[in-house]
């Protein structure tokens, strides 16, 4: 019993002598850090520099959306979607990007005035009391906390499309990155066009496909219950005949995928209506 008591004691006095120990190399370390901070003639100099720059900070355009439809899951590409929103982000986009020249501008100037910094190693105050060589490493380490660092200059989108079943679970996954080359070509085949008329075929696919793959099976449910399973046309149930999800507006005439643009109709009356009101 003695035995364990005295080796109680010694690991209880090993702890204290342990946190003694961090606690001085703490105080100690903070005497030279408080130095450095109100003496360092390169941090006054770095601290005035920094107070003239500041940079756009980067803001991510990433897009992704979940299909519960396998279908136009795999018939819908991320370049088909990031064309879809491109009618609703790009000006933002574009404004970032211009943003993230302005800093790669303004960094190179940063960095040629920091280059005009004094060298390390210089206090307003007498340093006798202190050992050089740590107040030097602890100059350079506030240096490096204190250094801006570069900027983001390079800008990618990553469109990522999943698919899952209808509750919600997913179960595939594919993505796709994006240059700001790629983003500015596709922007201007966007703008190639007259009136609601795109000249660029695939532009136009890729846009039907998109607003197409909107409806989802979860809301293909609900339109069905809507109209009582029936055909809106020639009232016919879903008892007798397949029904079919259709937009009131033909999409091709500029119909969106909303519940006040959608109906149920049979298969007949579908291929009969085909792509007019």
């Amino acid at each position: 019993m003695p035995t364990v008591f005295y080796v109680f004691i010694s690991l209880i006095i090993a702890i204290i002598i342990v946190v003694t120990i961090i606690f001085i190399r703490r105080f100690l370390q903070k005497k030279y850090t408080d130095f450095v901070l109100q003496n360092s003639l390169y941090l006054k100099q770095l601290n005035e520099i920094n107070s003239r720059y500041e940079f756009y900070p980067y803001i991510s355009f990433d897009q992704s959306h979940t299909y519960d439809n396998e279908k136009f899951y795999e018939s819908i590409s991320c370049k088909d979607y990031l064309i879809y929103q491109l009618q609703f982000i790009r000006r933002n986009l574009f404004n970032q990007i211009n943003k993230l020249k302005v800093n790669k501008q303004l960094f190179s100037e940063y960095q040629n005035e920091i280059k005009s910094i004094a060298i390390y190693g210089q206090f307003q105050n007498s340093t006798k009391k202190f050992n050089l060589d740590k107040l030097i490493k602890t100059e350079r380490q506030l240096i490096e906390k204190y250094t801006y660092r570069i900027p983001s200059e390079q800008f990618y989108l990553t469109v990522t499309l999943f698919c899952s079943k209808i509750n919600g679970q997913v179960y595939r996954k594919k993505f796709e990155r994006f240059s700001v080359g790629d983003i500015v070509e596709l922007s201007k085949r966007l703008n190639n066009k007259n009136g609601n008329f795109y000249n660029d075929r695939e532009i136009w696919n890729a846009l039907c496909r998109v607003e197409r793959g909107k409806v989802s099976n979860k809301m293909r449910f609900s339109i069905y219950q809507r109209d009582r399973y029936r055909c809106c046309n020639c009232g016919i149930s879903e008892r007798y005949t397949q029904l079919e999800i259709d937009h009131i507006v033909p999409i091709s005439k500029g119909g969106k995928s909303v519940y006040d643009n959608l109906q149920t109709l049979c298969h007949r009356c579908n291929v009969e209506k085909g792509d007019s009101y």
